[in-house]
């Protein structure tokens, strides 16, 4: 499995090396709000940006099952995103308890939107533009009213209220994408 994680990162790397350093530098940013505009870029670049350009019966051809595609894909994400945190960490002087809780906002905030990525592009949709107009609504959602009387804040991707009922969200998410892309596969 790690030969195929490996050689996995290593297509990713030479073929999105241009894009990945850019969004890389830009997670330095110690601007929660920044990191989360590169983050989204980042995640709609990955798997899903290769299903909607119909490469995925490349990465098939491939020794991988969709399943592992799926989690291998997620790995390299979150591989990145702990990387630039620490870095920026180490860079910015921030404190572990800051870069813990950054780094499990960010966490839970690919988790989600790498699975609406993957959704949208297995019902055949754009891997940019509807994640991209949730992330809209998930932001105009969350800051409405106060967030006493707003019961979306809490489980906001974005704002992330209760980091616990984000994860849950996240996790149920993904796990929903996983099943459908395995059993289904891709809209032709």
């Amino acid at each position: 499995m790690l030969k195929k994680i490996e050689a996995y990162f290593m297509k990713e790397m030479s073929e999105k090396a241009g894009r990945i350093a850019v969004f890389s530098l830009g997670l330095l940013i110690p601007n929660y709000g920044f990191r989360m505009l590169f983050l989204f870029l980042l995640v709609t670049t990955v798997l899903p940006a290769d299903i909607h350009n119909k490469r995925i019966s490349n990465l098939l051809a491939l020794p991988y099952s969709h399943g592992e595609l799926f989690w291998i894909s997620l790995l390299f994400l979150v591989g990145i995103t702990t990387s630039t945190e620490f870095l920026g960490a180490a860079l910015f002087g921030r404190g572990f308890i800051y870069t813990g809780i950054n780094l499990w906002r960010s966490l839970n905030f690919i988790g989600f939107y790498y699975a609406v990525s993957m959704l949208s592009v297995i019902a055949g949709l754009d891997n940019f533009g509807i994640p991209f107009l949730i992330f809209i609504l998930d932001i105009i959602m969350g800051g409405l009213g106060s967030t006493y009387e707003n019961p979306y804040f809490y489980i906001s991707p974005v704002y992330q209220g209760k980091s616990l009922a984000v994860t849950g969200v996240a996790i149920a998410t993904l796990l929903i994408s996983y099943l459908i892309f395995t059993k289904k596969g891709v809209q032709k």
